[in-house]
């Protein structure tokens, strides 16, 4: 069965602006119209925990703060997908990342180049949705 992509609830986590806006832009082009960003990973747990509406799908950097005002986490990303597997947190997970990474048990990766189709990379990634 497909998912009908204009009903799913995204939250992209990335503290850079241009490249959440690229996100945002292939993830519209595909159909999704409900997104969020957040720039750490406090605000992703109190979105998660406390933003009332169910989230269904996270896209991830993997370098990023995990609060506001601290220094970029190099394991971030990594951090994010472990504490959701110990939490048991069952979110579709999308890493979207300059450096390109192969990550296993997520729904998929996304190199972010400038030189990749990040649209149809996406739309890839999301056909994997059930």
């Amino acid at each position: 069965m497909l998912v009908n992509l204009s009903k799913i609830k995204a939250v992209i986590v990335d503290d850079d602006v241009f490249k959440g806006t690229d996100i945002r832009k292939a993830l519209e082009f595909n159909g999704i119209r409900n997104i969020m960003t957040v720039r750490n990973q406090k605000e992703l747990w109190e979105q998660l925990y406390h933003g009332g509406e169910k989230t269904d799908l996270i896209v991830t950097d993997m370098q990023y703060p995990l609060e506001a005002g601290e220094a970029i986490d190099e394991e971030a990303g990594f951090k994010l997908i472990e504490r959701m597997e110990k939490e048991k947190i069952d979110i579709p997970v999308i890493v979207c990342s300059s450096l390109n990474y192969v990550i296993p048990n997520i729904l998929g990766n996304v190199w972010y180049n400038k030189l990749n189709d990040l649209d149809f990379n996406f739309k890839e990634v999301l056909g994997r949705l059930e």
